[in-house]
């Protein structure tokens, strides 16, 4: 019994080391990207301000958007893993490759397909994702939306040499994709808005797309072994595998991937200004969830092993421990982001074009986002929770269902709230689609201790809340007492507010016996990466 034991023990902490190396590297990619990410957006702003033409260019991503998730593109990391993953626990990855090489000369046709008829019906397939443009702003959407749609194959193509790597436990050269990417679009607005307007920022986008998702990554497909050789093997039971687990992503609609488009298209009857608001808050919103979320991809292969070796219990495990993380992590900064989100603001769009007006949206936008900032983190987790038992399905219908349902919400509370109702909605969501995933995920892999994750996340929320309010009117009175509209003086707000925010956390946190924060503080103590 001793030597089981120690075995187990000896097998969890091999695991949870490949999972730390692997999420400290892709976690501190995505914060360079996310970085990367604001600091895009803020070109935009400090080139081109808020306007009905940035409301055109942020459109213009709506129909590559959706193509890139027609194909599946954004998902091959979680579709193709569990399919080399199975051939490679077999002893069979010579036979791995042949179904790469068919996946990737059959999709890479099929979506230079589409591009092309997306470049031909790019007209009339604008007006029906944003019809409450007017004819200027139109044809500006045409326009920019034929010279970005291009880079969806260098995004497909790249996202299936990433998950490559990623089923060799590669994770540095794919995760540089979305850092050179967001590089180049900021490239492309420093060098050429000034001569092209939004142009430049559309050239950086197909020339980010070119270097960072396609050149650099069949690099590092090389790298890790790949072998390639032209293919169209169709009736190949592993090509058959990929279609099952990537079919039903293809057709579904979920919200995680619809929401932007859902916006926008609402955001288009709304005042000039509405979707590059909601855009601009976002993007802030996103910045801890991508960090986070890396939870979620780091760990995924590991699960899908873990699954191939019918080990559920450990699976469980994992799950479990990646999802506590999660939550002691974002559920604090949701709470402390909805009640700083002016002095937020302030600060990292400072020295731009913004005006007054378009301060106060994006906050207000922030705090209402900021609400479902859990449930995006969750989603990264949840969808590869499923992937990893090779479950597409599932995921892909309640992501439709809940997504239809949610369609009279974002109407009503666009006629309410008009762009802050968008917000609302879009969280209101996203925490449907979460929870209803949750426990579907719960039951499927018999997950004994979900009892506990929801006792915790119930104690942290509390203390979060607790936390937040404090916070809040902190920073009311210290808006009143430092000219936080400046640069410095908005810095001076939230170092404080956050302090002290983040002391009360810790405080409520020991008062309601979070027994895991004692390990968390530890680990970031000593530096160890491990959570």
């Amino acid at each position: 019994m001793g030597i089981w034991v120690t075995m187990a023990d000896v097998s969890d902490s091999v695991l949870h080391r490949r999972i730390a190396i692997s999420t400290g590297i892709v976690m501190a990619s995505v914060l360079l990207s996310r970085v990367l990410g604001f600091f895009r957006e803020w070109t935009v702003a400090h080139q081109m301000g808020s306007s009905g033409i940035t409301d055109a260019y942020y459109a213009a991503f709506t129909l590559p958007d959706f193509l890139n998730y027609l194909v599946a593109g954004g998902a091959l990391s979680v579709t193709f893993i569990p399919v080399f993953a199975k051939y490679a626990a077999e002893g069979r990855e010579e036979e791995g490759w042949r179904v790469f090489s068919t996946v990737v000369t059959f999709m890479g046709l099929a979506v230079t397909a589409l591009v092309v008829a997306g470049e031909i019906f790019a007209e009339p397939l604008v007006r029906l994702i944003a019809p409450g443009f007017g004819p200027a702003e139109r044809v500006r959407v045409v326009f920019l939306t034929r010279l970005m749609l291009p880079a969806q194959i260098c995004f497909y193509e790249g996202s299936i040499l990433s998950a490559v790597q990623y089923a060799k436990g590669q994770f540095v050269v794919p995760s540089l994709a979305p850092v050179i990417y967001n590089t180049g679009i900021i490239l492309g607005g420093v060098l050429l808005a000034s001569r092209l307007g939004m142009t430049g920022f559309a050239v950086g986008v197909l020339g980010g797309a070119i270097a960072g998702n396609f050149l650099l990554q069949i690099y590092g497909a090389r790298r890790a072994g790949a072998q390639f050789a032209p293919a169209l093997d169709l009736g190949h039971p592993g090509f058959w595998m990929f279609l099952k687990l990537s079919v039903p992503i293809m057709l579904a609609l979920s919200i995680a991937a619809a929401d932007d488009w859902i916006i926008r298209w609402f955001a288009s009857y709304l005042q000039a200004a509405s979707i590059t608001w909601l855009t601009y808050a976002k993007t802030l919103m996103r910045v801890p969830v991508g960090v986070v979320g890396a939870l979620g991809v780091a760990s995924f292969p590991v699960l899908a092993q873990l699954y191939s070796e019918g080990k559920l219990d450990e699976m469980n495990r994992v799950l479990n421990s990646t999802f506590k993380t999660l939550i002691f992590l974002l559920v604090p900064i949701a709470a402390l982001t909805m009640a700083e989100s002016a002095p937020v603001v302030r600060l990292v769009f400072a020295h731009t074009r913004l005006q007054e007006t378009d301060f106060q949206a994006t906050a207000a936008t922030l705090s209402l986002f900021s609400l479902g900032l859990v449930a995006w983190g969750a989603q990264y987790i949840l969808a590869r929770g499923f992937y990893a038992i090779h479950d597409t399905l599932t995921p892909a219908l309640v992501g439709t269902l809940l997504t239809f349902a949610n369609l009279p919400v974002y109407a009503w509370l666009a006629r309410r709230e008009q762009h802050l109702g968008l917000a609302l909605a879009s969280s209101i969501g996203i925490a449907a689609n979460a929870i209803v995933l949750l426990l579907l995920l719960n039951r499927r892999t018999a997950n004994r201790e979900a009892g506990q994750v929801a006792l915790f996340f119930l104690k942290v929320c509390i203390a979060a809340v607790g936390a937040g309010t404090v916070t809040f009117y902190l920073c009311r009175w210290l808006e009143a007492r430092i000219a936080w509209r400046t640069t410095l003086g908005a810095l001076e707000v939230l170092v404080l507010a956050t302090s002290a925010g983040v002391l009360l956390m810790l405080v409520f946190a020991r008062m309601l016996r979070i027994r895991e924060l004692d390990s968390y503080l530890k680990k970031l103590r000593f530096g160890a990466g491990e959570i």
